[in-house]
Order: structure tokens, then sequence, then C-alpha cells
């Protein structure tokens, strides 16, 4: 498990849709790799990895 992250639920799947987004190279190497080290595909820890991230974002009014 990677230090600093909460556990992750790992739960049946849903429809699955497809679509792109473009990263920094970084982001691809570090799930390429966390891919090989787990047996797991890189699609699917990315789609783990966004399923976790989206109930963590806090959108803060900016005022002028």
């Amino acid at each position: 498990m990677v230090r600093g992250m909460d556990k992750l639920k790992i739960s049946k799947k849903t429809e699955p849709v497809m679509f792109t987004i473009r990263v920094d190279r970084s982001i691809l190497e570090f799930y390429e790799k966390l891919a090989g080290q787990t047996g797991r595909s890189r699609n699917e820890l990315l789609s783990l990895a966004l399923d976790y991230a989206k109930d963590k974002f806090m959108i803060v009014e900016s005022h002028p």
C-alpha cells in the first residue's frame, strides 16, 4: 500500500465508458510501474484512482 493513502475499496464494476485525457509523462510512468508491480492494468488503476479522488475534491469560492 502507498504511504499516506486511505484504504481503497474495490467493488463491483459498472458500465464502462471511454474518454481521453492528457497527463504529464511522470503520471503515465507512475501508473505503468504500478501496473507492473500489482498485476492490474494501467486502465484499472487509473479508474480506481479517479473513483477514489472524486470525493476528495473541495470547491473553494474565490471572491475578487
